[in-house]
């Protein structure tokens, strides 16, 4: 065996680790204008932006019960109100005859009552005598009941057009068909009472009853009404909903309970965070754009300072980040186009060398491109410098 000594070894040694250096050379191709990416899949985020106007939360319409005209109509549309405050006074005619023809209904179910309890307590004594058949004395007692209900009907019916009234120094439920002047005084009341007066159902703010954007008429002072048209809108305050549109495209990336973040050029310092309660699933025509699918917003709540501020009607503008599954993206610059089909260079993980294959893409953002098919993580690609 032949003996080295110790300089002609590393000398050796050294030749030995140059050989190896160039065959690994000879394997890689050198990468010109270039450097290589390993590819890794990651979600991606965009924000999507749309506008709308500021709603209530929650609202309650108020309705008229009669034709007539405004008489009364104290208040600002958009001021809170108090529930049971007065919102309007109407004149009605048909009104008054309404009330006329329940007092009287009132008074002789009240009589009817009267008589057949009467009549009742009178069969009882018969009949516990046996001076009269069971079926006489279980005609009172029907009798007895359906006057009852007849008088319940009757004063319920009442109470609500009385509900409607400022009648004052006057009990009409102590009223006898006997009192014909005191009927006569509650059939004839002064004329402030005459008008029906509509109180708010609920704590909240008077609005408008705006069917759409540009259908928005103010009821006012000497209107004539029907009986069912909305005079105004009692709306919550203590939170908003803003109603958007979205078109087909990105309709399929919401869904309910997706978190919001709504702003407005009228209320700067606040960024309020809500959430989508709404996402409808049938789409309306637009007229020169693509068809759109309406959504809805809430903020479920409101601070004291921003109910201040915040108002029914603003402009607010609707910010929703949307994150699609995790994905290879590549750098939009790394694909290539050739005759319509896309390619990418990368590096082959057993020889080294460069190659070109062919990828499908997908979504593309501003930087970036997903790869559908063609690579896989840990791939090293090629992106151009």
């Amino acid at each position: 065996m032949k003996i080295y000594s110790g300089c002609a070894f590393r000398n050796m040694m050294l030749v030995v680790a140059l050989s190896a250096g160039l065959l690994a050379c000879s394997r890689e191709q050198k990468i010109s204008n270039g450097h290589t990416v390993t590819v890794e899949s990651r979600a991606s985020t965009n924000s999507l932006f749309y506008s709308g106007i500021i709603q209530p939360l929650k609202t309650m319409v108020v309705p008229s019960p009669v034709d007539g005209v405004v008489v009364e109509l104290p208040f600002q549309y958009g001021e809170p109100v108090k529930s049971g405050q007065l919102l309007f006074q109407i004149s009605s005619a048909k009104f008054m005859t309404e009330y006329k023809a329940a007092l009287m209904q009132y008074v002789k179910a009240k009589s009817d009552f009267n008589n057949s309890q009467t009549q009742l307590s009178e069969a009882e004594f018969l009949h516990k005598n046996q001076l009269i058949s069971d079926d006489d004395f279980k005609m009172k007692k029907s009798n007895y009941y359906a006057a009852q209900l007849a008088l319940l009907q009757a004063r319920d019916s009442l109470e609500i057009l009385l509900h409607q009234m400022d009648i004052k120094n006057i009990n009409l439920y102590t009223l006898s068909i006997s009192d014909i002047d005191k009927i006569t005084q509650a059939m004839h009341l002064q004329m402030n009472s005459e008008n029906l007066r509509i109180l708010a159902p609920a704590d909240g703010v008077i609005l408008s009853p705006a069917k759409n954007e540009e259908d928005n008429k103010k009821i006012s002072k000497g209107d004539v009404i029907k009986q069912g048209d909305v005079l105004a809108v009692i709306g919550d305050m203590n939170g908003i909903s803003v109603h958007i549109k979205v078109n087909e495209l990105t309709i399929n990336q919401l869904k309910t309970g997706q978190k919001v973040k709504v702003t407005g050029i009228a209320f700067p310092d606040y960024v309020l965070d809500g959430q989508i309660t709404r996402v409808d699933r049938q789409g309306e025509s637009a007229s020169g754009g693509l068809p759109t699918f309406n959504v809805e917003v809430n903020v479920p709540r409101l601070t004291p300072e921003q109910q201040k501020v915040i108002h029914a009607g603003m402009s607010a503008k609707v910010e929703i980040d949307v994150s699609d599954e995790a994905q290879i993206m590549v750098p939009i610059g790394a694909v290539n186009e050739k005759n319509g089909d896309s390619y990418i260079r990368i590096v082959d993980e057993k020889s080294g060398a460069v190659k070109e294959i062919a990828v499908k893409t997908g979504k593309t953002t501003m930087d970036s491109v997903a790869i559908i098919s063609g690579l896989k993580t840990g791939d090293k690609i090629i992106v151009p410098n």
